[in-house]
């Protein structure tokens, strides 16, 4: 049957993109848990409260699993310690808003009965938001009411499953279609923004100005600045002056990474699989079973796979098993399943580069080029002068080594000595861009491989991460006993500073931590954090250093305050010498004319531009632009304070007022609009919402 076909095909689609969207979408599209149907049979860890209102281990789990099998299945890899701590926090931040939303709905009454949702599937099923509306589209994208149909009335488990995911969604969405529009009532955009918006995008200006330089007609050295003048300046702008609380950490990591213990255990499980594949068990179904990565029934040539993987594998002979040994991602045990003789050849090569400066140093970097030349004929070790004269950072500690590349990979001039010469042979020097290169052909090769690999990556296990843990605790007792700087001399651990910085989203150095923030301003100097996990391992913080809000006192301002009255004095006077300019303008002359009076000023185009700010050839100005706006074509603007220097400007072209593109344009004007107006509104709401609640986290006593 074409439709139980069409369901049946669809069902894993359906079942993986509903747990992925309900991990994925946080707040309104985000998915919020405002049915409340977490489970309450079991009680188990509590993970953190939100008002009093538990968030348990199994629930947390669930999101967290959801959210690690859908990173799983983007990247095709599995997360790394940093990535798998993200993911957990990213899921408590989720699981917090669901809650807040919750409550929130709860408390103005929101409701949504079953009723409303079977009126919704049967009676508007266009409506349906396109995660559940897209399985039930036929071939050509258009909802079919013969699989909904189906769907409804097929008993099968699976199905029925399906259905119970499908109406938790829907109750969601149109919560939150209820929840917004509560929210969304009051946005008004008036006509005068509209207009606005649509003259931002779309009307322009072009002017002729005339830019009076303040510093160079009035230098620092004319103008006289009493301290009066500095103390009355600083009297009427205290506002300038006022500083918000500001805290200081000094910090330690302990960075999380495998230990010996961890490689080891790695190394034995990999000895063993190596037992198990040399005593003749088939080497793809071990593939199968233990490798971290799939087998790939490809062939590869050189320069496409681990340089170590590569070096072994090259090698070795067809049907040979080599390892384990180790690469720069883990353990490798692999097999060389088939050989083939490719289409393209590929060099190994060496390099020595000899940087070449332009003038005498020129002829030194080709006598020196020629010196080891000789040497290297003579017998000398390529790798030994590489390391010693080469200056290829990239490759020097490699004795020079590129290893394998292909034609197009080097340039040209580069790439056609290395295919000349003969394997062994050294050529050169051979000037690039680079600079002087002087190559050994190490290898040629066109053969191709397919290649079995039994790969396992070292990754730190949980004993690994509780042992850290525990010397990042002993860290906190020998600090809290001796003093941060001496625990940090004691235990052999580097220690970090961060510079002053105020409340906000980000710790320098550290990163985004809400948790971590409000414990910093909520706590005292000297104060010594539990271990807290950041992205680079666990950390121990001491606050070292409080600065309440205030004003910045006067001393440390004077100055600055002194400079800044004296520019002001300076635009001033250009501003008076720009009007006198001015007035000596007849009616009917061009801007032009002022310059006939002073040498010494500008005379320029802008091109054009519109209100958002930035005018060519001026840069971003909103005075030069407000400016503008006032004038009709022809007029000459008195002289205005600029961003860099008293500016006259007279307006050359203006674009009028289109009113039938306002009119074609307004709807879409207004929709974005409401749109942005919509984001700033739920983001503020649940600011508001965490700002005023009880958060309770509990998850440092539980993972590790």
């Amino acid at each position: 049957m074409p439709v139980m076909t069409k369901m049946r095909d669809n069902m894993p689609a359906i079942l993986i993109g509903l747990a992925i969207l309900f991990v994925a979408m946080i707040i309104f599209d985000w998915g919020m848990d405002l049915t409340g149907r977490r489970g309450s049979g079991f009680r188990a860890t509590i993970v953190g409260k939100v008002n009093g209102e538990e968030i348990s281990y199994p629930d947390f789990d669930k999101m967290y699993q959801s959210a690690l099998d859908n990173y799983k299945n983007s990247a095709k890899e599995d997360p790394d310690d940093q990535t798998i701590t993200q993911i957990r926090d990213e899921v408590w931040q989720e699981m917090v808003n669901q809650i807040l939303v919750k409550q929130e709905a709860e408390k103005l009454g929101i409701t949504v009965t079953d009723q409303e949702l079977k009126d919704w599937v049967n009676n508007d099923p266009e409506s349906l938001p396109d995660v559940i509306k897209r399985n039930f589209e036929d071939s050509t994208g258009h909802l079919d009411l013969r699989i909904l149909r189906a769907a409804q009335n097929d008993n099968r488990p699976e199905v029925q499953q399906f259905w119970v995911s499908v109406q938790e969604y829907l109750k969601e969405k149109r919560l939150e279609d209820k929840l917004t529009s509560r929210l969304y009532s009051a946005i008004r955009i008036p006509e005068s923004e509209l207009r606005e918006r649509f003259e931002q995008q779309s009307e322009k200006f072009e002017a002729a100005y005339v830019l009076v330089p303040p510093a160079v007609l009035f230098p620092d050295s004319s103008i006289q600045v009493n301290e009066s003048e500095v103390h009355d300046y600083y009297s009427s702008h205290q506002e300038n002056y006022r500083t918000q609380p500001t805290r200081n950490l000094e910090y330690v990591v302990f960075p999380i990474r495998p230990s010996a213990a961890d490689s080891t255990e790695v190394q034995a499980e990999m000895n063993r699989v190596a037992g198990i594949a040399k005593g003749g068990a088939d080497f793809l179904e071990l593939v199968k079973e233990y490798s971290e990565t799939p087998y790939d029934d490809k062939f590869i040539s050189h320069g496409q796979m681990d340089q170590t993987v590569e070096k072994q594998a090259f090698a070795a002979q067809k049907g040979t098993i080599i390892g384990p040994f180790t690469g720069s991602d883990g353990y490798h045990l692999i097999k060389v399943m088939d050989e083939q003789d490719g289409k393209n050849v590929f060099i190994h090569a060496a390099h020595i580069l000899l940087r070449v400066n332009p003038g005498p140093d020129s002829i030194a970097a080709y006598t020196q080029a020629r010196q080891l030349i000789t040497e290297l004929r003579g017998g000398a070790d390529f790798a030994a002068l590489a390391r010693q004269y080469s200056q290829d950072p990239g490759s020097a500690q490699q004795g020079g080594d590129l290893g394998w590349f292909g034609k197009g990979m080097m340039v040209k001039p580069f790439e056609d000595a290395a295919f000349k010469a003969g394997i062994g042979q050294v050529v050169g020097p051979v000037r690039t861009q680079f600079g002087l290169h002087i190559i050994k052909v190490l290898g040629k090769d066109s053969r191709e491989l397919k290649i079995a690999d039994i790969k396992m990556s070292v990754k730190t296990s949980q004993q690994s991460k509780d042992d850290l843990k525990q010397h990042a605790e002993d860290f906190i007792y020998v600090a809290k006993q001796d003093g941060f700087d001496k625990a940090a001399n004691t235990m052999n651990v580097r220690m970090e500073r961060t510079p002053s910085f105020a409340k906000g989203r980000f710790i320098p150095g550290v990163g985004q931590n809400d948790d971590l923030m409000k414990w910093i301003f909520d706590g005292k100097l000297g104060d010594i954090s539990d271990v807290t996990t950041i992205s680079q391992g666990y950390a121990v913080f001491m606050i070292s250093d409080v600065k309440d809000a205030g004003v910045t006192p006067f001393e440390q301002v004077s100055a600055q305050i002194r400079t800044i009255v004296k520019r002001e004095k300076q635009y001033d006077q250009a501003q008076k010498y720009a009007d006198q300019l001015l007035q000596k303008l007849h009616p009917g002359d061009s801007l032009k004319s002022v310059i006939q009076y002073d040498g010494r000023i500008h005379y320029g185009f802008t091109g054009s531009f519109g209100p958002s700010g930035f005018v060519p050839e001026v840069g971003r100005d909103m005075g030069f632009v407000a400016e503008a706006l006032k004038l009709n074509p022809g007029q000459i603007s008195p002289a205005i304070k600029g961003t860099n220097g008293v500016y006259a400007l007279q307006l050359l072209n203006k674009t009028t007022f289109d009113t039938t593109a306002y009119k074609i344009q307004r709807i879409t004007i207004m929709q974005q609009l409401m749109q942005q107006e919509k984001t700033r509104i739920v983001n503020d709401w649940l600011q508001s919402l965490k700002e005023s609640a009880s958060i309770e986290d509990n998850r440092s006593q539980i993972f590790r």
